[in-house]
């Protein structure tokens, strides 16, 4: 199993696992995954391993397998590493946190998905098949729409998450390692 794969299987294990082990007002519909790992929250460092195993992983099989249009996933994972590292503001407004950190992670979730969207297209454009072309370019434009959807619908930004999530996993785990394969 490649160290993609796997950080995808610890990320998808603290997610599912979050509502047993975080504050009790947690809803994986309305929250976002994030939320799992915020600052003074309990056991929020069970989902920061995920968030570090995701990163981590995408990166180390990048470098492993280097070449141009792999470096928006190198970031991807980067990025989604250094936002689990840096934490979402707890789901209680009555809990301290820091506005700055809050933003600093907004700001690494964001460059997220832009890195994501990016290497998703750079694949489009390589890609020798109409389907997969379809495919990548399809999950493209979703990450640059769902999470508008998140801003939109607030109440179930946490599923509109989890789908998007879903999918871009799918994607990583099906066809991230052939892409590794081949050096363009």
């Amino acid at each position: 199993m490649n160290s993609t794969r796997l950080g995808i299987l610890i990320f998808t294990a603290a997610t599912m696992a979050g509502p047993w082990y975080t504050v009790e007002e947690y809803s994986p519909v309305r929250n976002v995954i994030s939320q799992l790992g915020a600052q003074n929250t309990p056991n929020s460092l069970i989902m920061v391993a995920g968030f570090l195993a995701l990163g981590i992983g995408i990166v180390v099989d990048g470098v492993r397998r280097f070449s141009k249009p792999v470096i928006p996933f190198i970031a991807f994972g980067l990025f989604m590493g250094l936002a689990g590292l840096i934490a979402h503001k707890p789901i209680s407004p009555a809990v301290a946190f820091s506005e700055l950190i809050h933003q600093a992670h907004s700001i690494l979730a964001t460059l997220a998905g832009i890195s994501i969207t990016v290497g998703l297209l750079w694949q489009a454009v390589l890609v020798s098949t109409f389907r997969l072309r379809t495919v990548t370019i399809t999950l493209a434009v979703l990450c640059f729409i769902l999470p508008l959807c998140m801003l939109a619908f607030q109440d179930i930004q946490g599923l509109i998450q989890r789908i998007m999530y879903l999918l871009v996993f799918i994607w990583l785990w099906t066809y991230y390692p052939c892409m590794l394969r081949i050096k363009k």
